[in-house]
């Protein structure tokens, strides 16, 4: 019964890895805007798709983006997520202006959940995720924080549902036992007349 256990717990934690694997593969289909608009065509640049970083703003050159996001950026995109988790750490840690720091903090709360399955990584990572809500309520990344942060919930509550029902069956299992125990007794002893 306890390995059912296990395999269900798991399955739970197999379907929370894929939720943030799934949502991190969205987050990489980004698009560069250019810096500037060109001054060659009249057209105005394409919009990146809802829930993209740009990688470079209207307002910055490309060379103004700070460097540390630039290689989180580099390092997420390639899939070297405890790498991406130490830049996006790096800048979230020196960054004054705020242009950039909720996209960071959101993309170092994945990576973080992406580079290991600690107990301690998937903290952090819920860590971030909090932060991002509390220091950033009106980031296009609170959305997607906040199903993260729901998912983790609802795995919490059926871990704890599973481990309920478990000590119940194991009660239960222990009672059995101990009636078995007390009808072999029975039998034993032969019945006076």
């Amino acid at each position: 019964m306890m390995k059912q256990a296990t395999r269900l717990s798991g399955r739970w934690v197999a379907l929370y890895v894929i939720g943030v694997f799934l949502l991190a593969a969205s987050c990489h289909k980004n698009t560069v805007r250019p810096a500037f608009p060109s001054t060659t065509s009249q057209q105005a640049p394409a919009s990146p798709p809802p829930g993209s970083v740009p990688t470079t703003s209207p307002e910055l050159p490309a060379a103004r983006v700070p460097k540390d996001f630039r290689d989180g950026e580099a390092y997420f995109q390639s899939g070297k997520y405890a790498d991406a988790a130490r830049s996006y750490n790096q800048y979230v840690q020196q960054d004054l202006v705020t242009q950039f720091k909720d996209a960071a903090t959101f993309k170092l709360g994945l990576a973080l959940a992406l580079a290991c399955t600690s107990s301690d990584c998937r903290a952090r990572s819920l860590e971030q995720f909090k932060l991002l809500l509390s220091h950033f309520p009106q980031s296009p990344y609170s959305p997607e924080a906040r199903f993260i942060l729901s998912l983790q919930g609802d795995i919490d509550k059926l871990k704890a549902d599973t481990k309920s029902r478990d000590d119940k069956i194991k009660k239960l299992t222990d009672e059995l036992e101990r009636l078995k125990k007390i009808d072999l007794e029975r039998q034993a002893t032969p019945i006076k007349k």
